[in-house]
């Protein structure tokens, strides 16, 4: 018999140990940590006791589902899995079924899931579900980095995030990313607790100023399971001042930011529409290396 049940602290560790066997299963590269899960869980706006569902039998845990909030722009993401030798038995849909049931109590107006490309059988377990594919993102990977050498324009300075930056780095990525599909102007709260996670460190955050204002930045954070291994997590620039190669020299700064650091694969993800960014990124070496499918469906309340 399998109960749906929402998660509780002490989950903790065998939460880890499903993500771990799933992984080792489906080899998608991923893994977790006590230390990066409990991150997670902690983000402000997250409530892992109302929106971290778990399927279990006979004590064991053998699915999740996991739920974002991100009603400012009316969707919830739900990303999951059930343990490999658990499929087949419809504990993955009881569980979407549960988390889109909390979907509608918290009046989203859409479920977007993130699919794998490498997990075919993700793709035929939504669409079966009524779900359909709205957006395409690349991932994509720099394998060796071998250095430029940095050009900053006249009257703009190239620093790092210091402590009281907050505030400023939260207002430059929401004009940044302004009317991007997916995204959800963020908080100075969570600016700051993103910033006193493991993955992050002030000097990973390059950022561009002309005098007092910031004009460009580019956010690096490390793999948080593989060593030696990178993540450019967001880069912008303000619209008033794109054109003129600034994004391209914020993140000339971050790939030497990583070599220093003696990182030698970078990743990063981008929209597939993005077309500006993609030349940027294949002009500085970036390979396309997988897809992220994100599928949607709408919910009604009734």
């Amino acid at each position: 018999m399998v109960s749906i049940r929402n998660f509780h602290p002490d989950d903790i560790v065998a939460y880890v140990q499903l993500i771990d066997e799933i992984g080792n299963v489906d080899r998608l590269g991923e893994g977790a940590s006590v230390e990066r899960v409990m991150e997670c869980l902690g983000q402000p706006g997250y409530h892992p006791s109302e929106d971290l569902f778990f399927a279990e039998m006979d004590g064991v845990l053998v699915g999740y589902a996991c739920m974002v909030r991100e009603l400012e722009i009316g969707r919830v993401i739900v990303s999951g899995a059930v343990h490999p030798v658990r499929r087949g038995r419809g504990i993955g849909s009881q569980l979407l079924e549960t988390a889109m049931a909390h979907g509608r109590k918290l009046e989203a107006d859409a479920v977007h899931i993130p699919i794998d490309h490498r997990v075919p059988s993700g793709e035929h377990f939504v669409r079966k579900r009524g779900f359909r594919l709205v957006r395409r993102q690349w991932q994509m990977s720099l394998p060796e980095y071998r250095g430029q050498v940095l050009q900053v324009p006249r009257d703009f300075q190239l620093g790092h995030f210091v402590a009281g930056d907050e505030e400023s780095l939260c207002t430059l990525q929401n004009i940044a990313f302004a009317g991007s599909w997916g995204f959800r102007p963020n908080t100075v709260e969570e600016i700051r607790y993103l910033m006193n996670t493991s993955c992050c460190h002030p000097e990973g955050i390059l950022l561009l100023s002309k005098g007092e204002r910031k004009v460009g930045y580019c956010w690096t954070m490390d793999h948080p399971t593989e060593k030696g291994r990178g993540i450019v997590r967001m880069m912008g620039v303000h619209p008033m001042y794109r054109c003129r190669g600034l994004g391209r020299l914020v993140l000339v700064a971050a790939l030497e930011y990583f070599r220093q650091r003696g990182i030698k694969e970078i990743e990063l993800a981008v929209d597939s529409k993005n077309r500006h960014a993609r030349h940027l990124y294949r002009s500085l070496g970036f390979k396309k290396k997988g897809r992220t499918l994100w599928y949607q469906r709408r919910l009604g309340l009734g």
